[in-house]
């Protein structure tokens, strides 16, 4: 086979030997300013195209906009550096529009006077290496039957990363007391950042922002401590309430040179402040307070890894205000784990872990390969494992089974006007929402994919499904997120699928999604904002009123 590019490639002649062609493994050549001057029939199969479609093409024209990022600036200037690449990783996007992740290996020769990049692409699949994850967890575990102490010492520690994150430090994450994880997040803060002050400060929850108190605080030496103090102005923290239960963190590297009330400039001479990094602590939707690190002698530039640093942390406390009495439920339960397990040392130090207690740690480690580490709840992989397994109970008792999908509407306008920092945190908002509408222990909400979601309802029928859509639709739409760039609401709003079965040995969960799927379809064609149901009837999906 002889491949020939036109223009500036016109004297490029290129032969793909056929063995290479029709080769498991996908090959490509592309010259230095990204044209492809040669594909293998296997990789042409995968994207989807035909012989002629990719040559001329551009490397962009094949790669997602992440990938395109990693192709500029590392994976081409790494090859042109070295003549060589090994096992790089990013994705290319096929003509469907799917993202393929590919693992690439490639080096530089020169073809005629022209340098010529040929590359061999390998597809992966995510769920090798999660399933590959899981064998290994799967096999520590059963290790630890071998030594109870152990088995004891990794039980803890998945116990602590199943209801904590890992972004804060360790000794925050032993403890669920909220005074204590305060006292502590202050202390390791300032030392991390090297500040001069870290307060966490908490309004009042009837002054409307207008005083409050720091809770928590952190100072170096020579810098005054102001725990206590009450402020009770405007000056205290009413400066700009929104943009902070919006998520927005306020960064300034010198007071003196910010225009501020001279109230406000007045205060932080008083005790005193010269730089100013300042995260909100969200109760779910409402600002509980701030978490502040101070420099007090000099102006600072606050690095963009220090900004993020603060931002996880903040979102960190954040989830321990709101579970308070949840941790310390736990903290009751750990306990009493404890004690029983150290009575069952004293009779026997030899004896192994019982079925049940194996049979916990695997839970436990299902749990955390089973969520979504942006918004915290159940992942794709969890929803699939969970709608199969409701989907042939309900087989068995022949009960009904409901599926919602929904997705954020005009999601990727929202992305682009706020930015994806503030995607995420949207997100994140919702998950953590729907989580409280749909609370019975049987029910699922799960990150679908992307900013779509999924909740099981099993033993539901077709009203219970759409009382729960209504009451999320409530839910979201109570929760007042700004959303200039839709056109269907000011508010960040969804568009909702609603599906109902009763399993038969004809049908699948997959033809539940399926449902499911055109229903959301529907309600997006009829103006978003909305539910919408589909029926299913023999080999065809139609069309009902919701």
């Amino acid at each position: 086979m002889y491949l020939i590019l036109p223009d500036l490639y016109a004297n490029m002649t290129y032969q793909i030997d056929e063995r290479l062609n029709t080769s498991p493994c996908g090959f490509l050549s592309f010259a230095d300013d990204g044209t492809i001057v040669m594909v293998n029939a296997t990789l042409l199969q995968l994207l989807g195209y035909e012989s002629d479609e990719l040559r001329g093409q551009k490397m962009e024209s094949i790669l997602p906009i992440a990938s395109k990022i990693f192709f500029q600036t590392h994976f081409f200037p790494l090859l042109k550096l070295d003549g060589k690449v090994e096992e790089i990783y990013f994705s290319l996007r096929s003509k469907q529009g799917s993202d393929i992740p590919m693992l690439i290996n490639a080096v530089r020769r020169n073809q005629g006077g022209n340098f010529v990049n040929d590359c061999i692409l390998i597809c992966i699949r995510q769920r090798i290496l999660y399933e590959g994850e899981i064998i290994k967890a799967k096999k520590a575990a059963e290790a630890a039957i071998l030594a109870q102490k152990q088995a004891e010492i990794a039980l803890r520690q998945l116990y602590d990363k199943a209801i904590l994150l890992q972004e804060i430090t360790q000794h925050i994450r032993q403890s669920l007391d909220l005074s204590t994880i305060f006292e502590i997040a202050s202390q390791e803060i300032r030392l991390f950042l090297d500040a001069e002050r870290v307060g966490i400060f908490k309004f009042d929850p009837d002054s409307n922002f207008g005083y409050g108190e720091l809770v928590s605080e952190s100072v170096a030496e020579g810098c005054k401590l102001v725990s206590r103090n009450q402020f009770n102005d405007s000056c205290g923290g009413e400066q700009d309430p929104d943009s902070y239960q919006a998520g927005i963190i306020q960064v300034v590297e010198d007071i003196n040179k910010i225009d501020l009330q001279h109230c406000y400039r007045a205060l932080w001479k008083k005790f005193p402040v010269r730089a100013n990094l300042v995260a909100p602590l969200l109760n779910g939707q409402d600002l509980w307070g701030l978490l502040c690190i101070h420099q007090c002698s000099a102006p600072r530039q606050w690095e963009e890894f220090e900004v993020d640093l603060v931002k996880q942390i903040a979102n960190q406390l954040a989830i321990a205000i709101k579970q308070a009495d949840i941790f310390q439920k736990l903290q009751k339960e750990l306990a009493e784990r404890q004690q029983a397990q150290a009575r069952m040392r004293e009779i026997n130090q030899q004896l192994a872990l019982s079925n049940e207690e194996l049979a916990r740690a695997t839970h436990l480690l299902e749990q955390v390969v089973n969520i979504d580490g942006l918004t915290q709840i159940a992942n794709r992989r969890c929803f699939n494992d969970r709608l199969e397994h409701e989907w042939q109970r309900l087989y068995r008792e022949q009960k009904p089974i409901s599926l919602l999908l929904f997705d954020v509407d005009y999601f990727k306008r929202y992305n682009d006007c706020y930015g994806h920092q503030m995607g995420d945190n949207c997100l994140f908002k919702l998950a953590q929402t729907v989580q409280e509408v749909v609370y019975r222990p049987a029910d699922l909400v799960a990150r679908y994919g992307g900013e779509e979601f999924g909740i099981i309802l099993p033993n539901t029928d077709i009203e219970g499904a759409s009382a729960v859509a209504k009451r999320i639709h409530a839910a979201i739409q109570a929760l007042h997120i700004p959303h200039k760039t839709s056109d269907v609401s000011d508010v960040v709003t969804i568009s909702m699928g609603i599906a109902n079965l009763i399993p038969i040995s004809e049908l699948s969960s997959a033809d539940l999604i399926a449902i499911a799927d055109r229903s959301l379809y529907r309600a997006k064609q009829q103006g978003r904002n909305q539910s919408a149901t589909c029926d299913y009837s023999g080999d065809s999906i139609f069309d009902t009123d919701a």
